[in-house]
């Protein structure tokens, strides 16, 4: 893949990107000795054993194996973004450092601190943003191993952390907290990325063309969804069959049940889930960066 250099798009994604992580870390993990994960994670497992070190800086500090070795195997483009990333989270998370703990109640930080990384991390991918700290770490390690998933090194790096913290800070509640942060922010970042407008798409093979007809009319004219009828073959008789596929919103899954029941009740359907729907009657195209590209 040709390598390309920053843009100013970029980095605004990165600005306001690690902004969001800077916030979610002086305002709900810090103070509540809360280590999410992440080389920021160290940082606050450092900071709480040595207070003169900043947290901004222990994950300068420690990321700088981590460019030489990625400067080897991804090049500089790739490597000048993640360094870029990482100088603005370190330098944003000291100068922001000054800014009061929001809630003492630690079950509540971790929400809100998890939910604020993940949109934060949604950001960044939808920037194009090469990843940094433990998120670089692992993709540095895929090229290694290459017989494990990134995913898995992914979540390997940050139990690490996650069991350092309950060993630095004496208490497991810590890393039961951190591990709870950790999980919203995986949640909230794949709903921002992928989107909350799910539905249900079923693929309804009706026994002649008549049926099919009747059944898609039926259908848009009562849920107001748009039916696309596709030409199928039944191998095991060589009959030729109707598929109509509609997608509708969960709420509508029972009454698309009840109308082939009640009208084409010799029909086969097969009812599947989608992450999103694109198109009209339920929202705009997407835009989402895809994860191929942030990969690469």
């Amino acid at each position: 893949m040709k390598q390309k250099s920053v843009s100013l798009k970029s980095l605004l994604y990165i600005l306001v990107g690690n902004l969001g992580l800077a916030l979610a870390l002086d305002c709900f993990f810090t103070g509540n000795a809360i280590a999410a994960g992440g080389f920021g994670g160290v940082g606050v497992i450092v900071n709480a054993l040595v207070p003169s070190l900043s947290v901004g800086f222990v994950v300068f500090v420690i990321s700088i194996p981590v460019f030489i070795w990625s400067y080897f195997v991804q090049g500089w483009a790739y490597t000048l973004s993640a360094l870029l990333s990482t100088v603005a989270f370190s330098g944003l998370a000291d100068l922001l450092a000054f800014l009061p703990n929001l809630t003492e109640n630690r079950l509540l930080a971790a929400i809100c601190g998890g939910a604020l990384y993940g949109v934060a991390g949604a950001i960044l991918v939808r920037g194009y943003v090469a990843g940094s700290g433990t998120d670089l770490l692992a993709r540095l390690l895929v090229t290694k191993f290459r017989h494990v998933s990134l995913g898995t090194f992914v979540f390997l790096c940050d139990a690490v952390v996650v069991l350092a913290s309950v060993f630095a800070f004496g208490d497991i509640e810590s890393g039961i907290y951190a591990g709870g942060a950790i999980a919203v922010c995986s949640f909230t970042m794949d709903k921002v990325i992928h989107g909350f407008n799910k539905a249900v798409v079923f693929e309804i093979i009706t026994p002649d063309a008549e049926t099919a007809d009747k059944l898609s009319g039926i259908i848009m004219e009562k849920l107001d969804r748009g039916v696309t009828m596709i030409p199928a073959v039944g191998m095991y008789q060589r009959r030729e069959r109707n598929m109509l596929m509609v997608a509708v919103s969960p709420k509508q899954i029972y009454e698309v049940k009840d109308l082939i029941h009640d009208h084409a009740p010799g029909s086969f359907a097969v009812m599947l889930h989608a992450n999103e729907v694109i198109g009209e009657g339920f929202k705009g195209l997407d835009v989402t960066v895809p994860v191929k590209d942030v990969e690469k």
